[in-house]
């Protein structure tokens, strides 16, 4: 079960220790509650595309009103997703992009919002995207004190996240502790953490038939980054007998790139080169997810880059397990929740060895959900936990 925690938590519980930063004396916290300013959030992602896990998490922080929300996107950002959100453009860059010609154009968009910035003293900057870290690198260059930051992957230049964590300091936010781990940011714990969350939701539970052919449901675009490859191999691997028990079932398509195209094209003829196309069922995107778990047995989240999950937050909230890579943010979810499994690494075989443990054994079948595990990570806990974070923003000017 997950421990009650963050700003709030009683001084000297277990709670706080496990919060580190973002938890207030009890004295402090009452004199910001007494004084606590309603303020507005400029939620920076700098994207062109209305679409991606950042943004349904951003619309499920908004729906709870805790704070006030304004998108920052691109010039021409077009909303295709409801409830729209008040948005602001800034700028023209490159959303997910470290590279000198971001880091200039981001310095525009940093003067943009620190005049933003300055016209109210209720307003915070949070950026989301690798455009919106260093936006944020430039605001606190100009002293803006109301500036946060919030890692969303597992990025190759690590050297480069240590580094601005070094210079942000608890204005800079990881996911988890497994995103700590991989970029060496100190002890695997929730000190400095501020997690994605998903809206309360029914729980429902499918009844799993003693034979019956295990469905393990794959969810996301054909990005390699996904690592769909890896569950492709992982299916090839598994003993024959075991794997007519077995089937794939993605729900995803491409992003509209050549790379993900290609991706994706590559894919399919590897299923099929390799013996296993039978037992996967590429299903394209799905638009409405609850018929998608009742239908599944178990999620897998191939990808050890996977930073934190949100699908495996939804999968859990309706009753689905997940198997997972020990690597992945969403082990942590996996772990804490007693939400499922892991395998090592990004390794085909420890893969395959998991899924035949599943297969033959009887914990997929026996598992069941926590639901008291994941209130953790529901909207109202988790906005609470950032709408408490952002008053230590105000307060520190």
């Amino acid at each position: 079960m997950f421990r009650a925690g963050g700003i709030g938590a009683p001084a000297g519980s277990a709670a706080a220790a496990q919060f580190g930063v973002f938890t207030l004396r009890t004295v402090d916290l009452m004199g910001i509650m007494s004084a606590r300013h309603r303020c507005t959030v400029l939620q920076y992602v700098g994207y062109d595309v209305d679409r991606g896990g950042i943004l349904t998490v951003l619309r499920t922080l908004a729906e709870t009103q805790e704070f006030a929300c304004v998108l920052g996107v691109n010039r021409g950002f077009l909303q295709t997703r409801r409830p729209p959100l008040e948005t602001r453009e800034l700028p023209r860059t490159a959303g997910e992009t470290i590279a000198p010609g971001p880091l200039l154009r981001a310095l525009g968009v940093a003067r943009r919002v620190r005049a933003w910035l300055r016209a109210d003293g209720t307003r915070i900057f949070h950026g989301h995207s690798r455009a919106g870290l260093l936006t944020g690198l430039w605001l606190a260059g100009f002293g803006e004190t109301r500036t946060a930051v919030s890692v969303h992957c597992y990025g190759r230049q690590r050297w480069f996240y240590r580094w601005a964590k070094a210079r942000l300091g608890r204005r800079l936010c990881w996911l988890s502790p497994a995103m700590k781990k991989y970029y060496g940011a100190g002890p695997a714990t929730w000190d400095d953490c501020l997690p994605d969350c998903i809206a309360p939701a029914r729980l429902v539970r499918r009844r799993r038939e003693p034979g019956a052919v295990l469905t393990f449901g794959l969810v996301g675009s054909f990005v390699p980054a996904k690592r769909w490859d890896l569950a492709v191999t992982a299916l090839r691997q598994l003993p024959r007998a075991v794997r007519t028990q077995v089937r794939f079932v993605h729900a995803g398509d491409a992003d509209g790139t050549r790379k993900s195209t290609a991706y994706a094209a590559g894919l399919k003829a590897r299923a099929a080169a390799q013996g296993v196309a039978d037992r996967i069922e590429w299903r394209g995107w799905v638009e409405a997810m609850e018929g998608f778990w009742g239908e599944i047995d178990c999620l897998l989240v191939a990808s050890p880059v996977e930073a934190f999950s949100v699908v495996a937050l939804e999968a859990l909230a309706a009753g689905v397990p997940v198997l997972a890579s020990d690597r992945s943010g969403a082990s942590d979810l996996v772990t804490e929740a007693r939400g499922g499994w892991l395998f090592a690494g990004d390794s085909p075989a420890e893969l395959a060895a998991q899924l035949t443990v599943l297969v033959q054994g009887r914990q997929l079948r026996e598992w069941n959900p926590y639901p008291s595990a994941l209130q953790r990570f529901l909207a109202p806990a988790v906005a609470r936990q950032y709408g408490e974070y952002y008053q230590t923003l105000l307060g520190a000017e």
